[in-house]
């Protein structure tokens, strides 16, 4: 709020709302993830604001979820896959959400990408500390378009990482390369059952 008598000396008006979540999407920019969540709110503080898109998402989409903030990058964040996909399908259909994803393109059983494929995967992915994310959508051609929420984490060595390390923990590497396969050969498999 502008104090009384305040004078305003120069403006500039932002991008559109789409272009800066699909630019925050793209690079997974939790700063602008939290100030859109604040600005859309209203709230005075991420707690609080937080709260607000919980109470919002329970009722509007009756998704039963713990919100701390708006990145995701809170550890006391809770949602199921199916509550994500229910997001998921929600802002597809009020906001062609799939329109500011990424394709992230479909990969054989062994992890390596399908060059040619015309099944097309839509998503986002998120990874931090033994914690692994893809969440989407599965266009494959002829068939049916499927939604898809994959969360992987060992929730005892992340919060075993020290805070010296948590940059690049150990091991991490390679739980992580475990973690992308298993969701690779979980979307390999579901594309090619339509």
């Amino acid at each position: 709020m502008l104090p009384a008598g305040a004078v305003e000396i120069v403006a500039r008006q932002s991008d559109d709302l789409t272009s800066i979540l699909r630019v925050m999407l793209k690079f997974s920019t939790n700063i602008t993830a939290e100030t859109v969540g604040l600005a859309a709110s209203g709230a005075l503080s991420l707690p609080a604001s937080a709260a607000a898109m919980e109470a919002w998402a329970q009722g509007r989409l009756g998704l039963a979820a713990n919100f701390v903030d708006h990145s995701g990058l809170g550890s006391a964040s809770r949602v199921t896959a199916g509550g994500m996909m229910r997001a998921l399908l929600a802002g597809d259909r009020v906001a062609g959400l799939r329109g500011i994803l990424r394709n992230v393109g479909l990969r054989d059983d062994q992890g390596r990408a399908v060059k040619g494929s015309a099944t097309q995967v839509i998503g986002k992915s998120g990874t931090l500390n033994f914690v692994s994310g893809l969440v989407g959508f599965i266009e494959p051609v002829g068939g049916q378009d499927l939604c898809f929420a994959i969360f992987s984490a060992d929730p005892a060595r992340r919060e075993a990482v020290p805070m010296s390390e948590r940059e690049e923990p150990a091991g991490e590497r390679a739980w992580v390369g475990r973690a992308h396969l298993l969701q690779a050969r979980l979307i390999s498999r579901w594309a090619g059952m339509v």
